[in-house]
């Protein structure tokens, strides 16, 4: 997510470097495209953060699952033990 954002600031940055003509103020055409790469870049920035969340979301559910696995080993191997002795 991080390499789209770096290729949208890019290519914002080509756009407003491109735009830049010998007027001294900017057409309605790149006032629109910079509005676009706005909208662009702000949906991109969103997106990260849900992201973010669900991968924490994802790690938090990878800690649980493989704390239930340990203890379940445990309880195994205890009743290993138990077979085992007798």
């Amino acid at each position: 997510m991080r390499s789209k954002l770096c290729i949208w600031g890019l290519a914002i940055a080509v756009a407003l470097g491109g735009a830049a003509g010998c007027a001294r103020h900017p057409s309605q055409e790149e006032l629109n495209r910079l509005e676009e790469a706005r909208k662009a870049a702000a949906l991109a920035e969103k997106e990260l953060e849900a992201k973010k969340k669900e991968k924490a979301s994802l790690e938090a559910k990878v800690s649980k699952k493989r704390e239930e696995l340990r203890k379940l080993e445990a309880k195994r191997d205890a009743v290993k033990a138990k077979l085992g002795g007798k």
